[in-house]
């Protein structure tokens, strides 16, 4: 299950429109995209190892950064 819309714009808001982990600013309408500024949501602890889908487990990230975390690819 994914994160609800609702706790993505939470996340969105929180990181001010920018990558919580290098800082690169994102276009919040490329979600998804593989566009500059694309961006996705991010499970902190991923779901395999007990993670939840709430905001404390959300986290915004570019794609660049996304792709080096451990989990990306792996639900």
């Amino acid at each position: 299950m994914e994160f609800k819309e609702d706790v993505i714009n939470k996340a969105w808001n929180r990181a001010h429109g920018k990558c919580e982990n290098c800082g690169k600013t994102l276009v919040k309408d490329n979600h998804l995209e593989d566009e500059r500024g694309a961006w996705e949501a991010h499970h902190i602890k991923p779901q395999k190892d007990g993670g939840d889908n709430s905001l404390s487990n959300c986290k915004i990230l570019c794609l660049d950064c996304h792709k080096k975390t451990k989990s990306y690819g792996r639900h």
